[in-house]
């Protein structure tokens, strides 16, 4: 029987598809509009997320993963379905095995639902991988070895502190906030200080653009929104400062995290980590600074890999090509059916 492989970076804001003979065949937003009298999904990705704050009544349009796990069990099923259709072209006959990752405080029950839809969707079959695992092996850390590992995994709907040795997790400080609590921090900060509204969008562009984690350079520019007052649009001037007041609070409580982490680690497991540093993934991790705090806050080291986006759909890609390396990693492969 030949198997058609898939890995799925399933995100709470955007996902990364891939297939063994493409490569990576999606990257898109985690988003899908669904017109409410037909249960029928119109739209996927970066064409579904514009129609947010814009679509009328009778169209839904959602993000079926909440804090890294699935909240709309309908959403996910179209979503997933979309995937595997778009990986699977020109394959329909093969069978599909797919490899999706799962936060690492992903409950057994979440993992089971996460199976059942990728089932429903189309996949013949699911390895789940906790996304520690992946991020790791994608940031090249030497979790195998007999020393502390640490990797920093700033998604969308959760961030992972998380360190690693002997191919197991020591310590992990699961937080369900990350990219997306980023967005609705500069929400309410506008909200709060200017009784100025902007959309889901606006804000996740204003962090990208203009967030930092770290004294950066303060530059003014403009941002359109609602004037709550007058009820009327208005573009509002304000500095870049007051764009990392905003992401302070979530960042805060991500260093509190990272400090969390390795003081639950022994003092030999911990000496590794300050000695080699740790490593910084996911989309937070572009937002400046973040090496100058962390250096700050408790003297730690950081390295953030190059296109730290897709560090952990890579190292899910290492673990598919080489599965019985990584076959300890795998979280359901004592019942995973074969692939040879």
């Amino acid at each position: 029987m030949w198997w058609h492989r898939i890995a799925i970076d399933l995100g709470t804001a955007y996902s990364l598809v891939y297939t063994q003979e493409r490569g990576i065949v999606l990257s898109e937003p985690s988003a899908v509009a669904i017109h409410k009298a037909t249960g029928e999904a119109i739209a996927f990705g970066e064409r579904a997320r514009t129609m947010l704050g814009r679509a009328p009544d009778s169209i839904e349009v959602s993000r079926p993963l909440r804090d890294g796990v699935i909240a709309d069990f309908d959403g996910a099923r179209a979503l997933l379905r979309h995937f595997i259709r778009a990986a699977s072209q020109g394959r329909y006959l093969a069978r599909k095995a797919v490899i999706v990752c799962v936060p690492f405080g992903a409950t057994a029950v979440e993992m089971d639902a996460l199976v059942r839809e990728a089932k429903a969707a189309g996949a013949d079959r699911v390895d789940l991988v906790r996304e520690p695992f992946a991020a790791a092996v994608g940031a090249s850390l030497p979790i195998e070895q007999p020393r502390g590992n640490l990797v920093i995994d700033i998604g969308g709907g959760t961030t992972e502190v998380t360190s690693l040795a002997l191919n197991d997790i020591v310590h992990c400080e699961s937080l369900r906030m990350a990219g997306t609590a980023m967005d609705q921090a500069v929400q309410a900060f506008f909200r709060n200080r200017y009784n100025f509204a902007i959309g889901e969008n606006t804000a996740e562009q204003i962090k990208i653009g203009r967030g930092a984690v770290y004294q950066h350079l303060d530059v003014l520019f403009e941002v359109k929104g609602l004037n709550h007052r007058t009820g009327k649009p208005q573009r509002l001037a304000v500095h870049t400062r007051e764009i990392q007041e905003a992401l302070e609070g979530v960042a805060r409580q991500i260093t509190d995290a990272v400090r969390r982490c390795v003081e639950q680690l022994s003092p030999e497991l911990a000496a590794d980590v300050f000695t080699d540093g740790a490593a910084m993934v996911g989309g937070g991790a572009l937002l400046p600074g973040w090496p100058q705090r962390l250096k700050e806050a408790m003297g730690l080291k950081l390295r953030i890999p190059e296109e730290p986006l897709t560090c952990v759909m890579r190292g899910l890609v290492e673990i598919l090509h080489h599965r019985e390396k990584y076959e300890d990693l795998i979280a359901n492969s004592k019942v995973r059916m074969s692939l040879e």
